[in-house]
């Protein structure tokens, strides 16, 4: 049995309003396979992913790295096969934020990261295992 490559968060290699697709949709939107990705200026580490076919659907993203220093996505081989990347640099990492009423408990989901090859701009939802993944882990540590 092989180890799984790991890959760990990275800058955002793209600009605001990149096109991306994401051939299987996302979890609970399949029929939605193109977006663009925007990161408003001042708004680091937060990102918006808006759907190209339903502008009604929009996503706040985050890169995972600064709210869990650690955190990496497993990627079987067929998931990088999927993705067409060659190096684990190739990959940018996003999770979806939750903002409710009081914004300081907003959260985000480390077990469905975003994986997106930044060459391809081809992306994937990935479902990690939730009891090692929280699908609501904490973006601001609160006293």
């Amino acid at each position: 049995m092989t180890s799984e490559p790991a890959i760990t968060p990275a800058t955002d290699p793209f600009p605001d309003g990149t096109p991306l697709t994401f051939p299987k949709g996302l979890v609970g939107f399949s029929n939605l396979t193109l977006f663009k990705l925007f990161e408003p200026k001042d708004s680091y580490p937060l990102k918006f992913l808006q759907s190209v076919e339903a502008r009604e659907v929009s996503f706040i993203c985050v890169d995972p790295a600064c709210v869990k220093k650690d955190y990496e996505v497993p990627l079987g081989e067929e998931e990088a096969e999927a993705l067409h990347l060659e190096a684990p640099k190739d990959a940018l990492i996003l999770t979806l934020v939750v903002i409710p009423e009081d914004p300081r408990n907003m959260t985000t989901n480390l077990a469905g990261p975003l994986v997106i090859n930044v060459k391809t701009r081809i992306g994937f939802q990935i479902v990690l295992n939730a009891d090692k993944y929280p699908l609501q882990f904490p973006i601001i540590v609160q006293d």
